[in-house]
């Protein structure tokens, strides 16, 4: 829940590149098994059915652009949403 805020903004700034979902374990736990997810939070990244990125921990919006900018390369990102990204 408390990446609730980042995944949210990176949700509305990518509407058209990018899908989120929120996956409650505790009301899904084969997921957790199926995906050997060992810590929370947890974020996975898919593309073509297959897990692309994943993110362990509690991190920040910026942070999780970066891991996510490889995994969506051909999907380019605006200038202005990597500006933070290109200097660290």
């Amino acid at each position: 829940m408390m990446l609730d805020g980042a995944l949210d903004e990176i949700a509305a700034e990518f509407v058209d590149r990018l899908k989120v979902a929120h996956v409650q374990l505790d009301r899904s736990p084969n997921l957790g098994l199926w995906y050997g997810i060992r810590c929370l939070p947890t974020l996975l990244c898919f593309s073509d059915g297959e897990v692309r990125v994943g993110i362990f921990g509690t991190t920040s919006k910026e942070a999780i652009l970066s891991q996510l900018k490889p995994a969506i390369g051909s999907r380019r990102i605006p200038e202005r949403d990597l500006g933070s990204l290109n200097e660290g």
